[in-house]
């Protein structure tokens, strides 16, 4: 309560109050209180998401308003994984070429990461992949093109001179994987489990694509990714493509919006 007073310029007794006078106008306690302090009860919670739709709405509305008077300045709030940054920032350049004085927010981060921020109205679009030919209800999917997943490895792992490998030839290598909870992780499973087999025993589990790259660069390690990453500027010196066949029929890559917004 004192932090919601700071922040509105109220005093803490005047926030209390309007709680109360709100409470007793829904007919639901909002708010429950015991000697932890004060948090939302699922009545409070259901309020405080339509609440946040609310002020998003306003603000959505004051920036279409300053659009409408010039179709030139506005903001994007963009989020998109690592294997996408390429792309999104080769879509950013073609747009600010033509409107220099639109600015964009750009978060990167894991899919459900995303999703979340873009349910809570913190992001506009998210660009990932996702799963191929219907979005969830809330959401509104432009299909834009297929990523397929690959095996990877440093330029200089013995394992390019090898040719048609299967999943089951390189189980025992080094891998570098995803958390077998995340998007990725489980688009990764999936194509294990395909050709029967169970995901290989990670040597470094990592959300973070960037710490999977810096362990493949110049060792033994292994991971699967998008092919997109094999183009990326920073990938491409030294980044390649195992001869491994994956099987990889699961999602393409989406602009994904919230309905209605």
């Amino acid at each position: 309560m004192a932090k919601a007073a700071g922040v509105l310029a109220l005093t803490q007794p005047a926030v209390s109050k309007a709680m109360q006078e709100m409470e007793a106008e829904l007919g639901v306690p909002l708010l429950e209180r015991d000697a932890r302090g004060v948090r939302p009860t699922v009545f409070g919670e259901a309020m405080a998401a339509r609440a946040r739709a609310m002020v998003d709405e306003l603000g959505q509305g004051a920036r279409d308003l300053a659009h409408l008077a010039d179709p030139d300045v506005g903001e994007a709030r963009i989020g998109t994984t690592e294997p996408m940054t390429f792309t999104v920032a080769e879509a950013i350049r073609q747009v600010a070429r033509d409107r220099p004085r639109i600015t964009f927010d750009v978060a990167i981060s894991d899919t459900g990461s995303l999703l979340s921020d873009l349910r809570a109205r913190r992001l506009d679009v998210v660009v990932t992949r996702y799963g191929f030919g219907a979005a969830d209800e809330d959401l509104e999917a432009a299909w834009l093109f297929r990523v397929p997943l690959v095996a990877v490895a440093d330029r200089r792992n013995p394992l390019l001179r090898r040719r048609a490998l299967r999943l089951a030839d390189v189980m025992e290598e080094p891998w570098t994987l995803s958390p077998p909870d995340t998007f990725l992780g489980r688009l990764v499973a999936a194509a294990f489990r395909r050709e029967g087999l169970p995901l290989p025993p990670a040597a470094v589990t990592s959300v973070s694509i960037a710490m999977r790259l810096s362990l493949i660069v110049g060792g033994r390690c292994i991971s699967m990714l998008p092919r997109t990453m094999l183009h990326h500027p920073t990938n491409a010196p030294w980044l390649r493509a195992l001869d491994v066949t994956v099987e990889d029929s699961e999602g393409a890559i989406a602009a994904l919006t919230l309905k209605r917004r």
